[in-house]
């Protein structure tokens, strides 16, 4: 079944496709390309066939975009906040993708020396701070780090490196 927009949800998509070009322009961002309008003319479409509608009004229109806001608010924020956060304070511009490669290079080394992937969190805050000089807050950097498996909690204030 064909689903045709109205006039009021293309001009919904298509102000909202623009705004997110024009951010791209202004900003160091990923790329905006038409496939992200195609995306939103696909999820429009979906949420006018889920009301058994042929034609997709300005409110499913909005419906999309407040979800891809969002969707884009929960993915992208955390990793702007976290850079401009390290940026701000002193984190020498590095970028949160580096910081986890450079923190976890030095667990790697440290625990093939010591022939133990076992760090207690205060050994790890040592090394965070005291010999990395980095300050990005610490618990929410070895959360992160436990939740892309990193790091396996294996107790109170234990982790275990889980790429040696």
């Amino acid at each position: 079944m064909l689903r045709s927009l109205s006039e009021d949800a293309c001009q919904v998509l298509q102000e909202f496709y623009l705004s997110l070009r024009e951010k791209q322009r202004t900003s160091d961002t990923t790329p905006v390309t038409t496939r992200q309008l195609e995306s939103l003319i696909r999820l429009a479409e979906a949420r006018a066939k889920l009301e058994l509608r042929e034609t997709v009004t300005k409110r499913d229109a909005e419906d999309v975009v407040d979800i891809m806001k969002q969707s884009i608010f929960d993915v992208f924020e955390d990793d702007f906040a976290v850079v401009a956060d390290l940026r701000q304070r002193g984190g020498r511009g590095m970028s949160k993708q580096k910081m986890i490669t450079s923190f976890i290079g030095e667990l790697t080394r440290r625990a093939n020396q010591n022939n133990s992937s076992i760090f207690t969190k205060q050994q790890m805050y040592t090394i965070f701070h005291n010999e990395m000089h980095l300050n990005e807050p610490f618990d929410d950097f070895i959360e992160m780090l436990n939740l892309q498996n990193y790091l396996l909690k294996k107790g109170p204030q234990t982790y275990k490196l889980q790429t040696s």
